[in-house]
């Protein structure tokens, strides 16, 4: 379990921009099992962001039914290819969904090569700052003022 902390937050950002530039993207998603999004880099702005990264993770996660028939554990790797805009979607070993959004202009290969090694790069970071100890949080301290009430009752709605 990877609990991301500011610091790993900022981190995992920058090492989206940096894989939206090298694979001339138009988007970049770091998304959780359910298509949450966790973190993202975007050149260009989709109105529904998180219904794509809900749908494609969805489509990533149901082809491990089929790599089970096929004989194979799981597909690292899904490539959907369209006329103008194509999708690339790999996995975390920490169960996490990159999904790279791109279109004619970018290199299909270069995508995957980049992207293997973004993921490379956030299972790394991952490990490390699950072996770190975690940073001390702030402290937020509340006082009750024991002369004061509460909570008081309402008055009473009445509909004319």
């Amino acid at each position: 379990m990877f609990s991301m902390s500011e610091k790993s937050h900022v981190q995992i950002e920058s090492l989206l921009a940096d894989l939206l530039v090298r694979a001339e993207g138009n988007a970049v998603f770091l998304c959780d099992r359910g298509g949450n999004i966790l973190a993202q880099s975007t050149a260009n702005l989709y109105s529904s962001e998180e219904n794509m990264a809900a749908l494609a993770a969805g489509s990533f996660y149901a082809t491990r039914e089929l790599a089970r028939i096929l004989g194979e554990p799981e597909f690292h790797c899904v490539f959907h290819q369209g006329d103008r805009a194509s999708l690339y979607m790999q996995s975390t070993s920490y169960d996490l969904l990159v999904l790279v959004i791109f279109g004619a202009e970018s290199n299909p290969g270069l995508v995957r090569l980049y992207a293997s090694s973004s993921v490379q790069a956030l299972d790394d970071m991952m490990n490390n700052a699950e072996n770190e100890e975690p940073e001390p949080q702030p402290v937020t301290v509340f006082e009750i003022d024991s002369t004061k009430q509460a909570f008081e009752k309402a008055p009473e709605f009445r509909a004319s």
